[in-house]
């Protein structure tokens, strides 16, 4: 998962042939100084090292999951969680009957709704880490995938989250509904459609990804205005929104600060660094998320008020 890119260098075809010696010489291939790698390659020039050599072939992109890199982390701490969400989503329907046996089909689905954009946000960040040392089309590719699916993501905790918080207000539901679709559109258009290189861009897309997860504070306070707040927490999982929220802001300061590598530039590049700190917030925020949905159905099943 990213949102940056660095401009291209005139070293980028060298690099790239430099790149392809390294994998016939060894395996794995000796890793690379941030000083070997063409200028597209690399998002944090605070990560020295621990590079691999761009490869300009899937295959040798997937081997480099049985070895330790720079990106290992940020690979794997996506990876598991998108087959773990894939698993779960695969033994949700049985676990989901045998709790609630009157439950409608439509309870269902909006669990499994945000179980798919999970997959798809983690799968779709897991394959773009593997694949960036590929080659600067396949990097700029995969990684307007990645920012497409963070826009999925935020889609489909909104419209879970929305769907427990008006349970019994279809009305409300729907209208939410296409606010958040329509911001996602339009986040999404941004990400896609604009310059990744270009700096004058680059605080628009971030600020379209803020503001359209941050779009679900208005039905919240919607909501509070309508029900007492003890209701409000239990009907919605409220607290477990506020913690995700936490993890995420959490994830964010280390996305942008890079720190610790920033701090100690010659320190963190394979175990620690800033990227790999923030995908773990999102893992965990994406664990409160679903955790607080089950909380909240949990009660909306055993309080009808509809």
């Amino acid at each position: 998962m990213t949102v940056r890119r660095r401009k291209p260098g005139t070293s980028s075809r060298n690099a790239g042939k430099h790149g392809m010696r390294h994998y016939f010489d060894s395996y794995p291939p000796r890793l690379l100084s941030v000083t070997e790698i063409p200028s597209w390659y690399s998002n944090n020039s605070f990560v020295r090292s621990g590079y691999r050599p761009v490869t300009q072939s899937v295959s040798r992109c997937v081997q480099s999951l049985a070895y330790l890199h720079n990106e290992t982390v940020n690979i794997y701490t996506h990876l598991v969680p998108a087959l773990v969400s894939l698993a779960a989503s695969f033994f949700f329907h049985a676990f989901f009957l045998s709790n609630y046996p009157k439950a409608i089909w439509q309870d269902e689905v909006i669990f499994q709704i945000y179980l798919t954009t999970t997959i798809f946000c983690f799968g779709i960040s897991s394959v773009y880490h593997t694949l960036v040392c590929h080659s600067e089309g396949y990097a700029i590719a995969w990684v307007r995938l990645d920012l497409i699916a963070i826009v999925f993501q935020i889609i489909g905790s909104v419209v879970s989250g929305l769907y427990m918080g008006f349970y019994c207000e279809p009305t409300l539901q729907k209208t939410y509904w296409v606010m958040i679709v329509v911001l996602g559109t339009f986040s999404g258009a941004v990400n896609v459609l604009t310059d990744l290189d270009s700096t004058k861009w680059r605080l628009l897309r971030l600020l379209t990804l803020v503001a359209t997860g941050f779009s679900a504070l208005a039905p919240i306070i919607h909501a509070a205005t309508m029900f007492p707040y003890w209701q409000l927490d239990k009907q919605t999982g409220l607290r477990f929104y506020y913690a995700e929220g936490v993890a995420m802001v959490s994830g964010v300061y280390f996305y942008a600060t890079h720190f610790p590598e920033s701090r100690w530039p010659e320190r963190f590049h394979i175990w620690g660094t800033s990227h790999q700190i923030f995908h773990c917030f999102v893992v965990i925020g994406a664990g409160l998320h679903f955790y607080g949905l089950l909380d909240a159905y949990h009660w909306n099943y055993h309080n009808a008020r509809c």
